[in-house]
């Protein structure tokens, strides 16, 4: 998260323009939450799923630790070959939207399986990110 909030200072210093502020917050985002996740789920197994309070070290998780490396392969594609703003845009709202949903399914199995504090987390922290991308966002779609 840290990271990110170096993207949206970077963002205002460096964005000129609207769609130039939300590029930079997009790929920022994106390849800072995505691809420290998957390297962390990738290289640091063990340590992950005792930090997320979840035991079971499934196909699942590995499944969801190669979405997050795929979303940041092609984030990063995507910036190197610049494809500019809608590319951006599109790349980001696949991961908000999947953040959204596993925010969802966190409050819901805290709420009626196993509570753990990422349980309470994951819903707030989405939210911000909802709250920051909308910042940026707004602007550039005028």
């Amino acid at each position: 998260m840290v990271w990110c909030g170096f993207g949206n200072i970077f963002c205002i210093l460096l964005g000129h323009k609207s769609t130039t502020q939300f590029s930079i917050f997009a790929i920022f985002t994106v390849v800072f939450l995505a691809g420290v996740t998957a390297i962390e789920g990738i290289f640091f197994t063990e340590g992950a799923t005792l930090v997320s309070g979840y035991g079971d070290n499934g196909g699942y998780r590995r499944q969801s630790r190669m979405y997050f490396l795929a979303i940041n392969v092609v984030m990063l594609i995507a910036w190197l070959m610049n494809w500019g703003f809608y590319s951006y845009l599109a790349i980001y709202m696949v991961l908000l939207v999947f953040f959204t949903f596993s925010a969802i399914n966190h409050l819901y199995t805290g709420l009626k399986e196993k509570f753990v504090m990422n349980t309470l987390l994951r819903p707030i922290r989405t939210i911000f990110l909802w709250v920051i991308t909308l910042y940026f966002l707004l602007p550039a779609l005028k």
